[in-house]
């Protein structure tokens, strides 16, 4: 009698239905890599953010700008603030050297309303916008909804400005 050599029929079908197995319950954990990709990077841009400002004001301090108004040079160009903080008018893209051609789901809003279209009085806003989106509505913000990160400039002497971040919508 000849001794048999590879798989069997039923074998290969239970290899085959093994590794669909493997590749169903696989496929959602690397769905969700897009997902943590962009939230991830929004977390970046907050913390990026979050030293730019630290920095300004260290500047501001050394400068005596610490007034209600005042600037401060950044890379060359005059950074407007307030209380030593980096003011909301101020273009966060720009400032934080965001380059929107190469990353044009990032854009940067400074507002003075709150709700779609404005993040807010006093605020200045980086939203990621998504694949295909041109509005963005920060009346919906939490922290489930939304990508984006909210700067909230200073708002009196030793008031410090805040950086919040919202990446739990990230899509």
């Amino acid at each position: 009698m000849q001794q048999q050599k590879g798989f069997t029929l039923i074998e290969l079908i239970i290899v085959i239905v093994i590794l669909g197995i493997l590749a169903v319950t696989a496929a959602p954990k690397f769905i969700d890599i897009q997902k943590d990709a962009k939230a991830g990077t929004v977390k970046a841009v907050d913390g990026a953010l979050s030293s730019v400002s630290s920095i300004v004001y260290g500047k501001a301090l050394i400068a005596g700008q610490t007034g209600a108004t005042g600037t401060v040079n950044v890379n060359g160009v005059a950074t407007a603030l307030v209380y030593g903080y980096i003011a909301s008018s101020v273009n966060l893209t720009s400032l934080l050297d965001i380059d929107t051609e190469m990353a044009p789901s990032f854009k940067a809003t400074t507002g003075a309303a709150a709700g779609v279209g404005e993040p807010g009085p006093n605020k200045s806003a980086i939203t990621f916008y998504g694949d295909n989106a041109t509005t963005f509505d920060y009346s919906t913000l939490s922290a489930t909804v939304g990508c984006a990160i909210i700067y909230t400039q200073s708002t009196g002497p030793n008031v410090a400005a805040t950086v919040t971040m919202y990446n739990g919508g990230c899509n």
